[in-house]
């Protein structure tokens, strides 16, 4: 997996290595760019519709839904307006017992040991048990933000209680195995592109850092991240500009220099693309907020 994109932050704590964010975006600008992370993340959308693209697939979770990611799967948020929604990020060893028995054996080291997969969509999953795992993470949300009584044992329980009937649905596969070659290449492309997205950046550029051809390396990226080359190192750029709308008075054709683009129209109309609003706009809109 690409370290490049790995996100260095620390969910929960040492003693209790799991966090619920809550994020409530009333503008529909709330967007998390392609990342990685060694914990699971279950995503429930609570109103609102959310577009995420998790190992290079895209997906639209409406209200009411939720998704797994799995450890290490590259994936990104983007809102569709106003949305709230709440992502549960925690270590897969939060669920081991210290006392192996049949029940760590069978259910909990195929999860924590990565030998199983979480599937991605809700929808995916028999009616009956959506209806039954939506509850328990609503009650997990609650039940974090609002800290009751024995509130962690609660919350370890309904996790289990989500593994159950996982297992009940027959819902959890075998993990994909991921060759190191693959990811060895991807990263060093990912990486060229951060140290090099300032400049004017070719396909044959890019697929050199693979040793691959062009036609074949475009094949390989896609495959990979769901997005052509040039895609994503345009989003990329886009990213860092909004960084830099945000925190600098820098005029806007400037900035699209800067960040690779030397037509100010084109940086302009793929700005849109990304975040729904001119670079402009988003400035005063995200200052004003």
């Amino acid at each position: 997996m690409p370290i490049d994109l790995r996100e260095n932050r620390t969910h929960g704590t040492t003693s209790y290595p799991l966090h619920v964010y809550s994020h409530h975006d009333k503008d529909g600008f709330y967007s998390v760019a392609s990342h990685w992370h060694e914990e699971l993340e279950w995503i429930y959308a609570e109103n609102g519709v959310l577009d995420l693209r998790i190992h290079g697939k895209p997906y639209t979770l409406k209200a009411g839904e939720f998704c797994f990611i799995n450890v290490e799967e590259l994936h990104e948020i983007r809102s569709v307006g106003a949305s709230l929604h709440h992502a549960i990020v925690f270590c897969g060893d939060f669920l081991d017992f210290e006392r192996y028995d049949t029940c760590e054996h069978q259910f909990i080291r195929p999860i924590t040991n990565r030998m199983l997969a979480f599937p991605t969509l809700s929808r995916d999953l028999p009616q009956a048990t959506q209806k039954k795992i939506g509850a328990c993470l609503r009650e997990l949300i609650q039940c974090y933000h609002t800290k009751p009584a024995c509130y962690t044992l609660h919350i370890k329980i309904l996790i289990l209680q989500v593994l159950e009937l996982l297992y009940q649905a027959d819902a959890l596969t075998d993990m994909a195995t991921r060759k190191e070659e693959t990811w060895t290449k991807l990263k060093r492309v990912i990486r060229y592109m951060k140290d090099n997205y300032a400049q004017p950046l070719t396909l044959q550029e890019l697929a050199q850092q693979a040793y691959l051809s062009a036609p074949y390396f475009c094949h390989f990226f896609h495959k990979a991240t769901g997005m052509s080359p040039i895609a994503f190192l345009n989003s990329y750029r886009i990213q860092r500009a909004a960084q830099m709308l945000a925190q600098q008075d820098t005029p806007i054709a400037q900035i699209a220099m800067e960040v690779g683009f030397d037509n100010q129209s084109y940086f302009i109309r793929k700005f849109r693309e990304h975040k729904r609003v001119s670079p402009r706009e988003y400035r005063r809109q995200i200052r004003q907020g």
